[in-house]
């Protein structure tokens, strides 16, 4: 089963961070003193236009680029306080990634592909599948667990993906533009499942997304614009 998370905890905290990129003799200013708390019964929508840097906000708070200043929080952990190993062993174990085009070891079938971090972290195998098959059970596609990913629709690839995020039962989940490569059928139904997740079995989500059309599954909506936040809305 899906497990809940405890409601009024802060899962994230972003305190006053910054990046800055040296191009040439030029300093881009990517993120200026951002400051935002994710909570544990937080569907959080990130948007604004290009540029705007919410993709380097999105991977700041994934602890793969480590801001100019400031600190992000993961419940108790500044990950930036980690070396490089200890962080990448965090985010494995802690936040579940969810891409806009999943990624698969193509030899192997959607459970295996599903149960492979599980494996990585040290589980027996056969835990590992059982582990995964609950899942799949769980999302509806349990009768997809034979089949090679790349042989799925664009949909069912995603909703594999989102298995694969959850498995390791992690403390939030991080959605880069999760319907981007689907069709708006397909894209709905991955809203809706993300807005079970949230709704139905508590799950902390970030999305990033640039669809005004999905906006109103998170219960936030927060919009950026040059590098800072504008608004952060309650929907």
């Amino acid at each position: 089963m899906i497990e809940t998370t405890k409601q009024h905890e802060i899962v994230i905290s972003v305190k006053d961070v910054y990046r800055n990129f040296i191009v040439g003799k030029n300093t881009i200013l990517a993120l200026k003193k951002i400051n935002l708390d994710i909570h544990a019964t937080d569907f959080v929508v990130l948007y604004g236009p290009s540029g705007c840097g919410k993709s380097t906000l999105f991977n700041v708070i994934l602890g793969l680029d480590k801001p100019t200043k400031g600190d992000v929080i993961v419940r108790d952990s500044k990950i930036y306080n980690m070396d490089d190993d200890t962080r990448a062993k965090f985010r494995a174990k802690k936040i579940g990634m969810i891409y806009q085009m999943p990624y698969w070891i193509k030899s192997l079938n959607v459970v295996e592909n599903v149960a492979l971090p599980l494996i990585v972290e040290g589980e027996k195998e056969y835990e590992a599948t059982k582990q995964a098959k609950s899942i799949l059970q769980e999302l509806k596609i349990i009768d997809l667990s034979n089949q090679i990913p790349t042989q799925l629709s664009g949909g069912e690839q995603q909703k594999v993906g989102m298995a694969r995020a959850l498995v390791s039962n992690p403390w939030i989940l991080m959605a880069d533009e999760p319907t981007g490569n689907l069709d708006s059928s397909s894209g709905e139904a991955i809203m809706k499942i993300l807005k079970e997740l949230n709704q139905k079995h508590k799950r902390t989500i970030l999305m990033v997304t640039h669809n005004e059309d999905y906006f109103d599954y998170g219960t936030r909506r927060v919009e950026m614009k040059d590098g800072e936040i504008i608004k952060d809305t309650k929907n």
